[in-house]
């Protein structure tokens, strides 16, 4: 990893601010503008250097996943014979297939953020579909649901610890 890192650098830079240039600046709206940047950068800076491993294994979870769903919503959209269930399930298929070129040990943020926009859409699609098309609750339908409550609920946790501010060091 390259010292510093883009987070302890923008620290670094909040900290000057903080402690050589606000000093210096008279109360007014040029002030406050300053204090508001710093609380901005102090804010990107404890997300920085999280969101590449926070994306990487957000992505991977929901892979898991949906990977766990695909037999479930198989069956379920035979046994109801619901058109929208097996679109669905076409896709989320062909977006589970392993790529046939060669996966990056860590893939560049782009491609991690692209990825989880994928997958988050796949994920916003399956909900949809188990809610808009009503039948009876099935073991299909009630094991699908408790796999993605599971998944956000460890979605919703990773998102709090790279959006939580860092304890205070003493």
């Amino acid at each position: 990893m390259t010292k510093p890192t883009i987070g302890e650098l923008l620290s670094g830079v909040a900290n000057s601010l903080r402690e050589l240039v606000l000093p210096e600046i008279p109360p007014g709206t040029t002030r406050r503008q300053i204090q508001a940047a710093i609380g901005i950068i102090r804010r990107v800076a404890l997300a920085c250097d999280k969101t590449g491993p926070y994306l990487f294994a957000d992505n991977q979870d929901i892979e898991e996943n949906l990977r766990r769903i695909l037999p479930s919503l198989q069956r379920a959209a035979a046994d109801e014979d619901e058109a929208r269930l097996k679109a669905i399930y076409a896709k989320l298929r062909a977006a589970l297939e392993p790529s046939p070129q060669p996966a990056e040990s860590y893939p560049s943020p782009d491609a991690l953020g692209g990825r989880n926009v994928e997958l988050q859409g796949l994920l916003a699609e399956v909900q949809e579909a188990l809610h808009e098309t009503p039948a009876a609750e099935s073991a299909d339908r009630t094991e699908m649901l408790s796999i993605l409550r599971a998944l956000f609920r460890r979605m919703l946790q990773r998102e709090l610890e790279i959006t939580s501010p860092a304890p205070a060091k003493r």
